[in-house]
């Protein structure tokens, strides 16, 4: 911080100005730029997140010849964009898979095995679906399913409900909000412009400070000031002892 010190013709005024360094502004304004940057990104992020919610089903039940079929269908932007619908013929099996994990919450999905291949149910076709579900609640479906293959009659279903899909959906694009409001907040601490009139005349000390939100103002009594001091802060660096 600048100070720069100024008194009226009469010697009845003294003021002290205060502003940011220079260096202080130009680093802002580049870090700034990094921090409004993500912003331009958020409008296609927070749409992608948004398209992604909706209730996912899994329905199964037997044909004619007594085979398993399950059909997939996924919700996308909760309900207001047209479903995407899945085929599974000839399901023989499904398993439920855990990866446990030191830090978070486990990795849990179930897939659905056919003649020649394994796929994780609410899947995109290139990943599976980390189940944000009770894993008593997963495994005892897997158990029921299993069992439901070798019954003949009936159907099973599974629910992935919206509720379960907000954590994931919204991570992302609070974290891009997040960037700019501390750029926002560093702003706010170094461009301030400080200023402290001693007025005789009024007998009154005014302390002006302005920030990138506007103008506060204070005044005090003189006579309701006891004491003002003058502090330096000292510190250690290569050279020694350095006042700030």
């Amino acid at each position: 911080m600048e100070y720069n010190i100024v008194q009226s013709e009469n010697h009845q005024k003294m003021t002290i100005k205060g502003k940011p360094e220079v260096f202080a502004i130009v680093i802002l304004g580049v870090f700034g730029s990094a921090f409004i940057s993500p912003l331009f990104s958020f409008p296609f992020i927070a749409y992608s997140s948004l398209y992604s919610l909706g209730t996912r089903t899994l329905i199964c039940e037997h044909n004619q010849s007594k085979k398993v079929i399950c059909k997939q269908s996924s919700e996308h932007l909760l309900g207001y964009a047209k479903p995407e619908e899945t085929t599974l013929q000839n399901v023989t099996k499904a398993n439920f898979h855990l990866v446990p994990r030191k830090k978070g919450s486990d990795e849990q999905w179930i897939t659905l095995t056919t003649k020649d291949k394994e796929i994780p149910i609410f899947s995109d076709g290139s990943s599976y679906l980390n189940l944000n579900m009770e894993t008593e609640e997963l495994t005892s479906w897997v158990a029921r399913f299993n069992q439901f293959v070798n019954s003949s009659e009936g159907k099973i279903e599974l629910t992935y409900p919206v509720s379960q899909q907000w954590m994931a959906a919204a991570f992302l694009p609070c974290l891009i909000i997040l960037f700019p409001i501390i750029g926002l907040f560093l702003t706010y601490l170094i461009l301030q412009w400080h200023c402290l009139t001693f007025d005789h005349d009024e007998q009154s000390l005014v302390w002006d400070v302005q920030t990138i939100f506007g103008r506060k103002s204070y005044q005090f009594l003189l006579m309701d000031i006891r004491e003002i001091t003058l502090t330096e802060n000292l510190h250690h660096s290569g050279k020694g002892l350095q006042r700030e």
